[in-house]
């Protein structure tokens, strides 16, 4: 598996840094996606939520804004503690990043990120707010999937 953030058009490039990288990068980082040892996100790592991070970043929110500290707080005390959570949170490392990275090709990309926060994060962060942790989970993981099929 390569790294979803990694571009290829007679060049190599990384999308998050929006930075060329040389052959050598590409073997090391690249080619085999090690997320722990990319210096591009090496002490930079975030908690993992990046569909909602790009959704809250094109909105101009910070890291730490309410809608993904709710979520993040959501994931960690609700999520995976459910049977089968863990694996629901390691299916959405895999294919969210993939997702981001599809939208981010887009000539709209700030205009469909912002459609998902409308969509998606509000209604669920709304939801886990009035205490309705199942239909927030469910809203969430289908509309995931719908994006993952729009994408495959």
């Amino acid at each position: 598996m390569s790294c979803p953030y990694y571009w290829y058009n007679h060049h190599y490039a990384c999308r998050k840094s929006g930075k060329d990288v040389n052959e050598d990068t590409y073997q090391k980082y690249c080619k085999n996606y090690n997320y722990g040892d990319c210096p591009i996100y090496k002490g930079n790592e975030s908690s993992g939520c990046f569909l909602t991070s790009a959704c809250t970043e094109a909105k101009g929110l910070p890291d730490d804004c309410y809608e993904l500290t709710t979520l993040r707080k959501f994931r960690d005390e609700y999520l995976a503690k459910q049977e089968c959570g863990k694996c629901e949170i390691d299916h959405y490392y895999q294919v969210a990043p993939v997702i981001v990275a599809k939208i981010h090709s887009d000539t709209n990309a700030k205009a469909v990120f912002e459609k998902i926060y409308a969509e998606l994060v509000a209604p669920c962060v709304k939801l886990i707010e009035d205490g309705d942790l199942v239909t927030a989970h469910s809203k969430y993981r289908e509309y995931v999937l719908m994006l993952e099929r729009g994408i495959a």
